[in-house]
């Protein structure tokens, strides 16, 4: 049944930033993995024309620059109603915030593939990990934080993102520097860039996006250690108090320089923070939050549902992304949770996944149009015996495998699945 909150177009009538939430024909007939697509790009209307006439667009979904233009040609009874039960919350400045916040935005394309980019991105991630290793001295010994190097730091892991933010996100996603707080925050900070590009934000906001990222639990390093990085799940009434105070370090640390961009002591200040007015430190409600915080508290939910938890598996992606439009309900932004959703894809890049051959690969880069067929890395068999030479594949162009069937992934795995170190493969 359609909501009466949607709108019949043409698929000759679709624009970027549409939601298409039902079409013409069943999913199933389609290679959608899954119901309902964000238009972000020309290739997403081309392939839609390829399997519709005319879809539905949920207009609360529908970006707001989009959907203000929908509301005139829909029935008269809706216009009132315009807010979702999700977002009821949502005041007129926060949708005239959002609608500023999307304009003037850029198109990227990549300049080099991923392979290319991999060199560049790992010298980026080693930069910043030196760099995190000297700001965690400097503040056990009381010192300043050096904000200059940390400017330069994330723009060059900036421009590596701009070029091709696969690259970043695998060496990201299976690095690591062996200290937890340093890896985490350098994948909040590429996560966020990469955030930023799908977005289309120009070069200069990305920056200070990254930045934020990358400073955004700073203030961690004033906790005890053996707190820094425990899971929600199993903390303390103590500890969980205590925990909420790196926020205010992270200010405090922050407030020592003059030259912080605003922004960035906004997403150190607001990442914790909830449109309803649920968050911490202060409460506040989507009026009072700049779209840059309500950005990172979407980046820092995902890490935190995916991050392996002692005895207990961690959230596959596309778990996690549910658990994350669930909790649009409680005070994250659904329209930003949809783009980040897009922007990391069902199979991130680095992840495992099984393929309908029985093989087992690592997604290596993504296709922008079809995220569902990827550039993978085949390393086991059907029995999960691991190749000799692991098989580069693009799931798109590829010819089809044993049996005539074209390649497709049938499933995410966790990592370490069937004893897979994915590392070891890649790095």
């Amino acid at each position: 049944m359609i909501n009466k909150k949607t709108i019949e177009v043409s698929v000759n009538d679709l624009q970027c930033g549409m939601y298409v939430s039902e079409l013409d024909r069943s999913w199933l007939e389609t290679p959608y993995l899954i119901q309902g697509i964000l238009i972000q790009s020309q290739g997403d209307i081309d392939l839609l024309k390829r399997y519709c006439v005319h879809v539905h667009i949920d207009i609360d979904r529908s970006e707001p620059f989009v959907a203000r233009q929908l509301i005139p040609h829909t029935a008269s009874d809706i216009a009132p109603n315009i807010d979702s039960e999700n977002n009821k919350l949502k005041s007129t400045k926060e949708h005239e915030t959002l609608s500023t916040f999307f304009q003037h935005l850029e198109t990227y394309t990549d300049a080099c593939t991923a392979k290319e980019e991999t060199p560049a991105a790992t010298k980026a991630y080693n930069i910043a990990s030196t760099l995190f290793s000297d700001i965690s001295i400097n503040i056990e010994h009381n010192l300043k934080v050096d904000l200059r190097a940390a400017h330069e730091v994330v723009n060059t892991l900036c421009a590596s993102v701009v070029r091709n933010p696969d690259a970043a996100l695998l060496i990201a996603q299976l690095k690591t520097t062996g200290k937890e707080l340093y890896d985490n925050a350098i994948k909040t900070s590429v996560h966020l860039l990469a955030f930023g590009r799908h977005i289309g934000l120009p070069r200069k906001e990305l920056s200070i996006l990254g930045l934020g990222g990358l400073l955004m639990d700073i203030g961690k390093l004033r906790l005890p250690k053996d707190i820094q990085t425990k899971s929600n799940l199993f903390l303390k009434p103590a500890e969980r108090k205590l925990i909420k105070q790196h926020v205010c370090y992270g200010e405090e640390i922050i407030a020592q320089s003059t030259d912080i961009p605003e922004e960035v002591s906004k997403i150190i200040a607001q990442h914790h923070e909830r449109e309803n007015g649920s968050g911490y430190p202060h409460g506040l409600y989507v009026n009072k939050l700049h779209a840059y915080g309500r950005m990172a508290a979407i980046v820092d939910c995902y890490e935190e549902l995916i991050a392996p938890q002692p005895g207990m598996p961690s959230l596959r992606p596309f778990q996690a992304f549910k658990e994350l439009r669930d909790n649009s309900n409680s005070g994250l932004n659904y329209t930003l949770v949809e783009q980040f959703t897009q922007c990391i894809g069902m199979f991130p890049v680095g992840s495992l996944v099984e393929l309908n051959t029985g093989e087992v690969a690592i997604v290596l880069t993504h296709n922008r149009t079809q995220r569902f067929l990827p550039s993978v890395m085949i390393i086991c068999d059907a029995k999960k015996k691991p190749y000799g030479t692991p098989i580069t594949l693009d799931l798109r162009t590829t010819a089809p495998g044993p049996g005539g069937a074209q390649y497709t992934i049938t499933r995410d795995l966790p990592q370490g699945a069937y004893g897979i170190d994915a590392k070891q493969y890649y790095l």
